[in-house]
């Protein structure tokens, strides 16, 4: 059986996609803001982990080099670790980059895949947390960047609005809530979810391909 956190615990990447619109099952995430991750079973995955963290790793290096070259003052990974307590949650996460010259931080994320709207919103989630939780951005302008293996996406100092805020506190808790959040069940999300039938009975099975030979629904109106 599932066992109980003794606080609501969320990391940025499992809420980066409600907030952004992209995804709306909110149980999700608040199955594992709530329930010890090494306490259910998780659904195998075929994402080629290895593949990721090299590829990964080489954009970092260059995305690094490039802000040490302008010269920056270069943090990556663990160095940027992100704790922020709220009265309902914990907000966790771990900005690929951080750059600092005079005045100016910069919050890098670096993605091997295809853009996405919550790419944007987890930099958001990333310069909100930082500067409330580390001293380096005292009195530092914070600009944000999502570094793609062929662009940048340039997010402005101020994008951390009131708007934006209020939405993710909101989200924050609901998450927290001790009423489950209502599951919102699909193909498309079900696919990417962690969580197996043995704690949700809602998760849709995909099917393993599909059947040219399948008979689907026909219509002449169009």
């Amino acid at each position: 059986m599932p066992s109980r956190r003794e606080s609501t615990y969320v990391w940025v990447t499992w809420v980066n996609r409600l907030l952004s619109g992209e995804d709306y099952c909110e149980w999700s995430s608040w199955f594992r803001a709530n329930y010890e991750g090494n306490s259910y079973k998780k659904e195998p995955s075929n994402f080629d982990t290895a593949k990721w963290h090299m590829e990964h790793a080489a954009l970092l290096l260059k995305t690094r080099q490039k802000f040490e070259d302008d010269g920056y003052e270069v943090f990556i990974q663990n160095q940027n670790r992100v704790r922020l307590q709220g009265q309902t949650a914990m907000l966790s996460g771990v900005p690929d980059l951080i750059g600092l010259s005079g005045s100016i931080g910069v919050v890098v994320d670096v993605k091997t895949g295809q853009p996405s709207p919550s790419h944007s919103t987890q930099v958001l989630m990333y310069m909100y947390a930082l500067e409330k939780h580390d001293s380096r951005f005292k009195d530092v302008s914070v600009e944000g960047r999502i570094v793609y293996s062929d662009h940048d996406v340039f997010i402005p100092a101020g994008s951390v609005t009131e708007k934006f805020v209020s939405s993710l506190g909101s989200l924050m808790r609901r998450l927290s809530s001790k009423i489950p959040a209502v599951k919102v069940p699909s193909e498309q999300e079900c696919a990417y979810c962690p969580i197996t039938t043995e704690d949700c009975e809602e998760r849709i099975v995909s099917p393993q391909g599909f059947n040219e030979d399948e008979s689907l629904p026909t219509t002449r109106d169009f």
